[in-house]
């Protein structure tokens, strides 16, 4: 089962998954129960610290994770306090860090498709303007991603913030336009399919380990001291 769920994290189908909606709907029945006695709320504007239901996982559980604090932010306004473990990120971010080994190269290239994008945006404006309003929507929402930069498997997540804030540094206005957008999804919005991509994220705190023994994809090497885990930890903002 947890196979044939990786696959469909590869091909961006685990939100149409039935364990994916069997966790939205037990997570939301949770929030709701707690909010009705409680009153304590889980709102969608704040950053979500007094809010007693967390999310966790990692690998597929932090994909799984991730999706439903998603639906809870952009479909309730619930800002539910999230903290994702090697998390996978379906791109080619590696292999670019492969062929493109300096980071001006790599600075370059991403640019450029930044720069492309943009344009691409110009011309699927519905879709543009559709993944804009989502992100408003989850900007409050700010998940802790803990990911190694030996891990092939979360690493695109490194390369995603970080250059997508060189770029928004460099060149605000397509910054602003690109991080929301995904060659994919563009492709499926010229065909009239709506859909986005689960690593498009506007807001995060990402914790990078770069720590060089042990397995990178393991969840007991976040249990060490953060000295041994060469941990940096930087909060990434829309716009």
């Amino acid at each position: 089962m947890d196979l044939y769920l990786d696959l469909k994290v590869m091909v961006n189908t685990l939100p149409e998954s039935k364990r994916s909606h069997l966790a939205n709907k037990e997570v939301q029945n949770l929030v709701a129960t707690i909010d009705k006695g409680t009153g304590s709320g889980c709102g969608g504007h704040g950053d979500g610290g007094s809010c007693i239901v967390w999310l966790m996982g990692h690998s597929l559980g932090a994909s799984l994770a991730l999706d439903v604090g998603r639906a809870m932010m952009a479909e309730k306004g619930y800002n539910l306090p999230t903290f994702l473990f090697n998390p996978p990120q379906v791109s080619l971010a590696p292999a670019i860090d492969v062929l493109l080994p300096t980071k001006k190269a790599r600075r370059s290239i991403h640019a450029a498709s930044s720069f492309l994008k943009a344009r691409m945006g110009k011309v699927l404006k519905p879709h543009k303007e559709r993944m804009e309003k989502l992100f408003e929507q989850l900007s409050p929402w700010a998940p802790e991603l803990y990911v190694h930069e030996r891990d092939l498997i979360c690493k695109g997540y490194i390369s995603y913030f970080e250059q997508r804030e060189q770029v928004k540094e460099r060149f605000r206005g397509v910054g602003k336009s690109a991080m929301a957008l995904s060659y994919r999804d563009m492709l499926f919005a010229a065909f009239g399919k709506e859909k986005e991509r689960p690593h498009l994220l506007p807001t995060a705190r990402l914790w990078k380990n770069s720590s060089m023994d042990g397995d990178a994809h393991d969840l007991q090497q976040w249990w060490r001291p953060d000295r041994e885990l060469a941990l940096s930890a930087k909060r990434y903002n829309y716009p």
